[in-house]
């Protein structure tokens, strides 16, 4: 007979620790039984699954994306219908920056305005067809894939620079977008870094120039008239699917909500009292908490003969 686990969580970074603590105490306060999986007991633990000895109800993947040895786990439990607090193939496609860009745009989210290069070998030089002027000069580049900042540089002024970034990308479309310059709020950028968890919208304010956030109190929403960016975040978690990501969301001087860093998945949760550009403590447990109801209702719900995941298609 198989030991059945509420939630199963896999995790490779070792940066992840404080995180996963947090989110199995919060587990335990809602009564749901976690089973860790990590490098150390992932050849033990993937036997006992893949021969039925362990099972999970819901299952939280924050290896398969950076771990090739997690993946065979991953597909496994794929392929029996396991529930995912982020399903792979969902992460997978939201991480496309370039294909958020359209489907953003699809559906009514403001985005900075774009140039999105094909992949440089399949394109070849654009010298002769990349109208810088429509952007604006600085610029960003960023690759479509990649988080954390990587390959992203700010402030970008010369179509040298777009030649450099494809050379340095060649298996990846790039992205040139304009400078979002943010409204000021009481000595404080209009810019935010928000975390969608479980159905809850949880914000803090962002600086992108140093990568520090500092908590959002719930009074700053009514204070400053910000009640538009849990309905964006919400409206994110529709198009992507995901229950569990970040993102950048910056309010203009014209009072123009515009989603600069469309979806970033697996997040960030280094607990900023470990260090200086990680995620508030509280934010932190917030999430947590977040993630452990969601998981209890998604399993309330498989009891109950219905499927906890997130629809296909917008509401």
């Amino acid at each position: 007979m198989s030991q059945q686990f509420d939630l199963g969580i896999a995790w490779e970074w070792e940066l992840d620790y404080d995180f996963i603590s947090v989110l199995e105490r919060k587990c335990q306060e809602h009564k749901i039984s976690t089973f860790i999986i990590n490098p150390g007991n992932l050849a033990d633990i993937e036997q006992k699954v893949l021969s039925g000895e362990i099972a999970f109800t819901i299952f939280f993947d924050r290896a398969s994306d950076t771990r090739k040895d997690f993946v065979l786990l991953a597909e496994y439990l794929i392929n029996n219908n396991i529930t995912f607090i982020n399903h792979p193939r969902d992460a997978e496609e939201a991480c496309n920056k370039a294909a958020m860009h359209l489907q953003f745009i699809t559906h009514g989210i403001n985005v900075p305005y774009t140039i999105i290069l094909p992949v440089f070998e399949q394109d070849g030089p654009t010298e002769n067809i990349l109208k810088l002027e429509n952007v604006g000069i600085p610029f960003i580049i960023k690759p479509a894939h990649g988080g954390g900042g990587d390959g992203v540089l700010l402030g970008a002024k010369s179509l040298a620079e777009v030649m450099a970034a494809r050379k340095d990308y060649v298996n990846d479309q790039l992205l040139i977008q304009e400078n979002i310059i943010p409204r000021i709020l009481d000595g404080k950028k209009a810019w935010f870094r928000v975390y969608y968890a479980g159905g809850n919208v949880i914000a803090c304010w962002w600086d992108p120039q140093v990568h520090n956030s500092k908590n959002f109190a719930p009074e700053d929403t009514v204070r400053y008239g910000l009640q538009e960016i849990e309905r964006i975040a919400t409206r994110i978690h529709k198009i992507s699917r995901l229950n569990f990501f970040s993102t950048e969301i910056a309010l203009t001087e014209s009072m123009k909500y515009i989603s600069v860093d469309y979806v970033n998945e697996p997040c960030d949760m280094r607990l900023q009292s470990k260090a200086w550009n990680g995620v508030p403590d509280e934010v932190v447990e917030l999430v947590c908490d977040s993630l452990a109801l969601f998981t209890a209702r998604a399993i309330a719900r498989k009891e109950a003969g219905s499927t906890p995941q997130c629809p296909s298609s917008l509401s």
